[in-house]
């Protein structure tokens, strides 16, 4: 198999030709969106200011739903729309995502009682046109013995993936190669222009690993930057009909049961939510919180209070009394929220729809996205791709055929029962820079060991120096340097948070 080419090359390649389309933003939407076109043979650079997947795309609980809390607000059309999206996705992706019961435990005294609770379900399979396994009520369950009250359950059918959404947006970017997909994470476009007289965009990039700085020129931009879409678009003057409003949310993970197998959903007695605890691997992942803010990059930070309030819930739901100890990671992401610009109210989060929005420039080649979730990622790629071609020359009869993957040599590491990347490899074939991108993305270490894969008392230190090592080609100041970062983060992000608590 075929390498992927060098940063070094992919540097080269971006400054080299006029592509078109450039694509800011590496998460979900904006990788699947790459995969489409590049498939459809357009030349296409993705540009991320940071790891590919590093915003909200890897803080999700790898759920591919049909929006059934939707149902609590009425907006039928947009449970239709999801529940249309996640049955093609299992038919067309069964290699990465599967069918799965969840279960609903119903409780004493709930505010919605198990039958308004099930016909609701039943509603929603309808609404699915029957593609689902029907809705059931339980009596007893075998979860049972791990909740607090219980009053039977109810079940049906939605999908996962069956790897982490981190690796789900990597396996739209990694196949395409040079000179017609040039992928670049650690990348930040921070200005440029619409040429008028040469119909295509200079953009001004930097490259945020190194000193380089390139000018990227491209006959269209779409703006798939998530939660800082509003941002990229003030920096270059775009208009749009639409902005984000934006929701923390926060999960927190204990060592899961052995016989945790489904995810549990429990009403939590706040704005008709819910909170879930969802098995992966290992773990069990116990949330979300759902909190307007308004600073996106704040909102990527875990508070003390968002680690109280989910262990008050988890202990009022479960029997296990949990305390902040036994807490392995914690994953925090911020949901946009597709609004019009001149929206003004407070509302709760969910309220919000998070179906997606696509906004074109009246007077330049510009498309932004809004809102979205990884079960619409296809249908918003579709969108996208049909909005762009206007745009675009023909593209050429035979497109590219992206690289076959190859085989993935793997390692062990303390603590983990299957094998992991040698990360060597995810430097060379998927855009693997720091540690953490290899511990939190390329790797689920840093989710299913204490303290982001260093131990709860350093332990793992020796193995990660290792990995540093590996990732900066044997130069030990820089392996150093990297690892010192991660634990500096770490500390900050993870330990004095707890602390808190």
């Amino acid at each position: 198999m075929s390498a992927v080419a060098s940063r070094t090359e992919r540097l080269t390649a971006a400054g080299d030709q006029i592509f078109d389309a450039v694509i800011i933003g590496g998460g979900v939407n904006g990788a699947c969106l790459y995969d489409r076109l590049c498939r459809e043979g357009y030349s296409v650079a993705l540009l991320d200011r940071g790891d590919f997947a590093c915003g909200t795309s890897q803080a999700s609980a790898m759920m591919v739903w049909g929006g059934l809390l939707y149902l609590r607000c009425f907006d039928l059309g947009s449970v239709y729309r999801f529940s249309r999206a996640r049955d093609s996705m299992i038919r067309e992706m069964g290699d990465l995502i599967s069918p799965r019961v969840f279960r609903y435990c119903t409780v004493p005294g709930a505010v919605l009682g198990k039958y308004v609770v099930l016909s609701g379900l039943y509603a929603y399979w309808l609404i699915g046109h029957f593609n689902r396994r029907h809705p059931a009520l339980e009596a007893h369950y075998p979860e049972e013995r791990l909740v607090a009250q219980s009053a039977g359950s109810l079940t049906y059918e939605e999908a996962v993936l069956k790897m982490s959404d981190s690796r789900f947006v990597l396996h739209w970017i990694a196949p395409h190669a040079l000179p017609r997909g040039v992928a670049l994470n650690y990348c930040a476009v921070d200005g440029g222009d619409f040429d008028q007289a040469e119909r295509f965009w200079r953009l001004r990039a930097q490259d945020r690993l190194g000193t380089s700085q390139i000018e990227i020129r491209s006959r269209l931009v779409v703006n798939c930057a998530g939660v800082w879409t509003d941002q990229v678009n003030a920096a270059f003057a775009i208009r749009s009909p639409y902005k984000h409003a934006l929701s923390k949310g926060v999960y927190i993970s204990f060592p899961r049961p052995s016989d945790h197998e489904i995810p549990l959903i429990f009403e939590s007695g706040a704005h008709g939510d819910v909170m879930t605890s969802v098995p992966w691997g290992p773990v069990a992942m116990w949330g979300p919180t759902e909190t307007a803010i308004d600073d996106a990059d704040q909102g990527f930070v875990v508070a003390p209070e968002d680690v109280r309030f989910l262990l008050d819930q988890r202990n009022r739901c479960l029997r296990a009394n949990s305390r902040k100890e036994d807490i392995l990671a914690l994953r925090c992401g911020v949901r946009p929220l597709a609004v019009k610009v001149d929206y003004k109210k407070h509302v709760y989060p969910l309220e919000l729809s998070r179906r997606f929005r696509i906004a074109t420039d009246s007077q330049r080649p510009w498309i932004s996205t809004y809102g979205g979730k990884l079960t619409g990622c296809t249908l918003l790629a579709a969108k996208v791709a049909a909005a762009a071609r206007p745009f675009l020359p023909p593209p050429p009869a035979v497109a590219p055929q992206p690289r076959l993957p190859g085989g993935m040599p793997r390692k062990r590491f303390p603590g983990f029962e299957e094998s992991v990347p040698d990360p060597a490899w995810c430097k060379a074939q998927e855009f693997c820079c720091t540690l953490e991108d290899y511990l939190r993305r390329r790797t689920n270490i840093a989710q299913w060991l204490p303290r982001g894969g260093l131990g709860r008392h350093d332990e793992n230190l020796p193995h990660l120096r290792k990995v540093c090592l590996a990732l900066a080609d044997g130069d030990e100041v820089a392996a150093e340097a990297d690892l010192s970062r991660y634990r500096s983060k770490v500390a900050e992000q993870f330990d004095a948070v707890l602390k808190a608590a």
